[in-house]
């Protein structure tokens, strides 16, 4: 152990830059205590020395040195402000030793009391390959600062971007504020407009009623006032021939009446808003939420020594959103079908062929409404599929139904008219009036409380508007495929609160999706979707499709996702509905030559 050294005030020069300032002095001098200033530096060796001893240097050192002058050599020293980092921390005194058996820097006090540790060396004495090991130290240092200022610079920015994006949060509201008045106020026009409407044709169907009314009306009171007359003072034979007269009048006035009875309805009209809207003002607090995502990033920094890794992490965050309230409302759910109620259509005796059930719908109330195609029969059953009152015959060849209200139907017909039928207390059906139209239909569904959607054939206007009042209107946005289909190659179903109507193409194997608002398509083709015939409106306001060639129901969003695919054990489905509570589905299905079957599911 060395001990005993002198203390000086004169230390070993370095590179280091910055407030240390570097007195440069003669190493080999310093060793021995009698210390001069350095004019010489060895570049090979990285030693100061005097002029002395660079002769000496150079004479017992082997190899080659490259010396270079070290400036004037009559400058003044600059002092070397080390900071408080030269002075021991235990004693504050001068570091003049350092301990390797405790790696610790020692002053003349913490060498004596490390007297008896084995390496304990007088820095004066050690060699100046230090300098390799601090410039490398030195750079650590540099690149540590770069990390951290990299760190910092990212916080500063993160900052910035919170605050922009924490700013613009109360411009999203307003947009999507606007945005609803705009949707309420254009709803608001359209219903506005539809109660027009309906109000005009109502009243002007109320003022034929009234109009023959009124007519039977006077022939009673004409009858009343000879009867009176005549009970008074008329002859025999005159009393004997009113009475006949009126008795035949009677039986045509009974006809009027009761004609005019099975054409009377009384509409109760109300307005319901979507799903969808109820379920947001039901939200009211949770309209919106905050969704803020935090990402941590890990990544190794540099060594500072080889037998020590440390790392750091840093923070990433991640955008904030506002999730918009549309995204909130009534989320698609999985459904599932379970099959309730299942009967084998068979001819019976009133049945001239097997019937065929192309077209059904449910009343409000829950009953079913099925199209037989092949007898010319609208027929009422209950939910258990049993046949209730007096079915309808018809002259012609009926397509399909579908239920206005919770008493009147409207009945695609081939010869070119809409029937509108009205069910009485006693389950009877009848004949209100017909709908001429100017194309040949077959599918209808409603559109809203006055407008009917129904497909056409032979025709390349592929689907078209009718009022109940019988005027014809086409969708004149909508970017139908320029083809006329044929007699049952296409159906479509209407799904009012998506402003979407769906077609089929059934030997395209296709589903169209037609938004009519913004004149937008979609062409939807699938592995399961193979023949689609008629479609439907489903839970949650998807589409419900049959596919027939698949024996299978696939359901999709008006979006053109497929959700779910249900297998049936029948044979090509053809025709199906769904209730208003959207929680039963009836299907009819049957080849030319297999079992026709007509089925209710529970959707669930």
């Amino acid at each position: 152990m060395e001990t005993g050294r002198q203390e000086t005030d004169m230390e070993v020069s370095s590179d280091m830059i910055g407030d240390f300032i570097v007195i440069k002095s003669c190493e080999p001098c310093t060793r021995k205590n009698t210390p001069s200033k350095a004019t010489i530096v060895c570049i090979t060796c990285k030693e100061y020395l005097c002029e002395p001893c660079r002769n000496i240097h150079i004479i017992y050192n082997r190899g080659k040195h490259d010396t270079a002058v070290i400036g004037n050599p009559n400058s003044a020293p600059v002092v070397l402000m080390m900071k408080g980092m030269d002075i021991c921390r235990d004693h504050d005194k001068n570091i003049k030793f350092f301990c390797e058996d405790h790696s610790k820097l020692c002053c003349s006090t913490c060498a004596f009391i490390h007297r008896k540790c084995d390496n304990v060396n007088e820095l004066a004495s050690l060699s100046s390959q230090e300098e390799l090991e601090l410039q490398e130290l030195k750079n650590m240092l540099l690149k540590l600062k770069t990390e951290i200022s990299s760190i910092m610079e990212g916080c500063k920015l993160s900052e910035d971007a919170l605050s922009e994006t924490n700013a613009h949060f109360p411009k999203q509201f307003d947009e999507l504020k606007e945005r609803f008045i705009e949707i309420f106020d254009k709803a608001k026009k359209n219903i506005s407009d539809e109660v027009d409407n309906f109000e005009s044709e109502e009243v002007k169907l109320l003022g034929e009623w009234n109009k023959a009314s009124s007519k039977v009306n006077e022939d009673i009171n004409h009858l009343l006032q000879v009867s009176s007359v005549l009970v008074e003072h008329g002859t025999p034979q005159q009393k004997y021939i009113i009475t006949i007269r009126i008795k035949e009048k009677i039986q045509d006035i009974e006809i009027d009446i009761t004609e005019q009875r099975n054409k009377y309805i009384t509409s109760n009209v109300s307005l319901e808003f979507s799903k969808q809207l109820v379920s947001l003002l039901r939200e009211e607090e949770d309209i919106a939420t905050l969704k803020v995502e935090r990402q941590f990033t890990h990544k190794d920094v540099v060594q500072p020594h080889p037998k020590k890794t440390q790392e750091t992490s840093q923070i990433k965050q991640g955008t904030t959103e506002l999730n918009k309230a549309t995204a909130q409302l009534a989320p698609i759910k999985p459904v599932l079908m379970e099959l309730l109620v299942s009967v084998d259509i068979k001819q019976t005796g009133d049945d001239g062929k097997r019937p065929r059930i192309t077209g059904l719908d449910f009343l409000p109330d829950g009953r079913l409404v099925v199209v037989d195609n092949m007898n010319g029969k609208c027929i009422l059953m209950n939910d258990q599929l049993q046949r209730k009152g007096t079915p309808y015959k018809f002259n012609t060849v009926p397509f399909d139904v579908v239920c206005l209200s919770q008493g009147e139907l409207a009945v695609t017909m081939s010869d070119k008219t809409v029937c509108l039928l009205t069910l009485t207390p006693d389950n009877a059906i009848c004949l209100i009036r017909k709908i001429y139209t100017s194309t040949r239909v077959f599918s209808i569904c409603c559109m809203n409380p006055t407008n009917m959607v129904v497909s056409t054939y032979d025709d390349l206007r592929p689907v078209r508007i009718i009022t109940q009042a019988g005027k014809e209107s086409d969708f004149d946005h909508v970017p139908f495929p320029k083809k006329e289909y044929k007699h049952e190659e296409s159906k479509c179903t209407y799904v009012p609160s998506k402003n979407t109507l769906v077609l089929t193409d059934r030997f395209a194997h296709t589903v169209y999706m037609y938004d009519t608002v913004k004149g937008t398509s979609r062409a939807i083709t699938h592995d399961n979707i193979k023949q689609p015939i008629r479609p439907c409106i489903g839970p949650d306001d998807t589409v419900l499709v049959c596919s027939g060639a698949k024996n299978s129901i696939v359901r999709l969003t008006v979006e053109g996702e497929i959700l779910d695919t249900y297998s049936l054990d029948m044979e090509w489905p053809y025709a199906l509905c769904m209730n208003k509570d959207g929680n039963r589905l009836a299907v009819s299905a049957g080849s030319a030559i297999g079992i026709r079957k007509l089925r209710i599911y529970n959707l669930s």
